[in-house]
């Protein structure tokens, strides 16, 4: 299982204050835990207020108390008053979250915590000589490992016992050494979520997660490094090999966020997963942008992809933006980090296909549809499971891309107004026909979480949204950039489907 993130909110109160902070931090990372902290993650140059926004997608928030901070978050000051609104909007959104963990450094007693944390269990760190024995106590808390576990639930001993159950099928799966397929990976997985059974769900994610990464570099060193993919066609052969190697552990995510269980429906770790492949490591003596080292990105917008269109389909849309707004490295080995969105390799301009067309056409047709008297090419069976129908499964995806697209005028609004004269989110699902389109409208226009693809980057006011829009649809697609029926589509009638705003309820 991929390791928890944990992003630590505090404030600079003196050089001392910082260096414990970074000493806790350390030592957490020492014990298994992700920590995001400033000092590690935000370079210079970089978007504070984006780096802040990591609070959202950490699965846990270490919030160091300090008189200092309990100020600044009582006056709305700094980073920490900026970081004080996400809190706050998580908390009006899920009254019952355990996911902000007061860490109590304070000198004085009075208001140990700032006001919106005032009835959460909280953590004394303040007596440094007990410092190893509350490091314990948290880092067993961030692993859902306590010292004390609950005891397992008996029966009534003095209760009759009932007949035997007859076997059926809602009976927990057994969990089988060797998964046959992505079909037989799903069916187990939307098993066990019903079931809600999370420790068959982890063995079976281990699993797979093993069998995958193992026969992704048997292959590398059997065939691609003998003979690398040249053509267009060889290419496309070998994403979709690698695509059929992984398909079993794309299918168990993807079956997760199909729960819309919160317990399973977060699969933001596969993506890391499959883009930091053990053993897949990048040959310096070639040019990696143009070969197969390019793989694990393209595995990455094939994942991305599906899982923002199934997300889509289920109305989901704040768990697909969740994911794309994930940090991950900008390439293989790389320390430098950026956003799905902003990651050009996971936004289908992969070069392993030589051209962006020819990454959403792979995408596109995956679907094992028959048109007329031609079969697809992809042999995706597994999606016949997760999308009702070719259409469907288009429309989803066109659905995903519109909505990155939105989200991406969004953060061209906000501060500090980063203008980009080709947009990081490509068009490219504009070539897909009419009906497509305005279903994947449809689709956008009736999830009640619209608003959060703009909201999320404090653009509050809807109206900067509308008065943005027209010039974004004219500036953000150049026919010399994007494909011929995408301006056409523009520029016609049927663009009224595109007009977010002009039908805005």
């Amino acid at each position: 299982m991929a390791s928890p993130k944990v992003f630590a909110s505090y404030s600079h109160d003196s050089p001392e204050h910082k260096e414990w902070v970074l000493h806790l931090c350390t030592q957490l990372r020492k014990n298994g835990v992700d920590v995001i902290l400033d000092r590690w993650d935000l370079s210079l140059g970089a978007d504070v207020t984006l780096f802040m926004d990591g609070i959202r997608d950490s699965d846990r928030v270490l919030v160091i108390c300090t008189d200092a901070y309990v100020e600044k978050a009582k006056a709305g000051k700094g980073g920490v008053g900026y970081e004080r609104r996400i809190v706050t909007a998580e908390l009006l959104r899920n009254a019952k979250t355990n996911k902000f963990i007061p860490i109590i450094r304070q000198s004085s007693n009075d208001e140990v915590t700032p006001t919106f944390l005032a009835a959460a269990l909280r953590i004394d760190f303040r007596n440094d000589d007990l410092f190893k024995e509350k490091l314990e106590e948290l880092v067993r808390e961030i692993h859902g490992t306590p010292k004390n576990p609950k005891p397992r639930l008996g029966e009534n001993p003095y209760a009759e016992q009932p007949a035997a159950p007859e076997a059926s099928s809602s009976q927990l799966p057994e969990i089988p050494e060797k998964v046959e397929s992505a079909s037989h990976a799903y069916r187990l997985a939307i098993q066990l979520t019903r079931e809600e059974d999370l420790i068959g769900w982890q063995q079976l994610l281990k699993r797979i997660r093993s069998d995958a990464s193992q026969s992704l570099v048997q292959w590398r060193q059997e065939e691609l490094d003998l003979q690398p993919p040249g053509s267009i066609a060889d290419r496309f052969e070998a994403l979709n090999k690698a695509v059929d190697i992984v398909a079993p552990l794309i299918s168990v995510s993807l079956a997760g966020v199909e729960s819309g269980n919160a317990q399973f429906n977060d699969q933001k770790s596969l993506l890391n997963a499959l883009l930091k492949i053990p053993g897949w490591k990048r040959d310096d003596n070639r040019n990696w942008s143009q070969t197969w080292e390019q793989i694990p990105y393209a595995l990455g917008y094939v994942y991305h992809s599906l899982h923002g269109g199934l997300c889509l389909n289920t109305k989901q849309l704040p768990l697909a933006l969740g994911l794309a707004r994930e940090k991950v490295p900008l390439a293989i080995e790389s320390s430098w980090s950026r956003t799905v969105w902003e990651n050009a390799h996971l936004m289908g301009y992969c070069q392993l296909m030589q051209e962006r067309k020819e990454c959403w056409k792979v995408l596109a047709n995956a679907y094992p549809a028959t048109r007329g008297n031609c079969q697809s090419n992809n042999q995706w069976e597994w999606l016949r499971l997760i999308f009702e129908d070719d259409f469907t499964y288009r429309a989803s995806l066109v659905a995903y891309y519109m909505a990155l697209s939105i989200h991406e005028l969004a953060a061209e609004i906000a501060p500090p107004n980063r203008k980009r004269d080709i947009p990081y989110v490509p068009w490219d699902f504009l070539s897909e026909g009419y009906k497509i389109k305005k279903h994947a409208v449809d689709l956008l226009r009736n999830d009640p979480e619209l608003p959060a693809l703009w909201e999320c980057l404090d653009v509050t006011q809807e109206q900067q949204m509308r008065k943005a829009w027209e010039d974004w649809l004219s500036t953000s697609v150049d026919s010399n950039y994007q494909p011929r029926e995408a301006t056409e589509f523009l520029v016609t009638t049927p663009c009224k489907y595109l007009r977010f705003f002009d039908y805005w309820p």
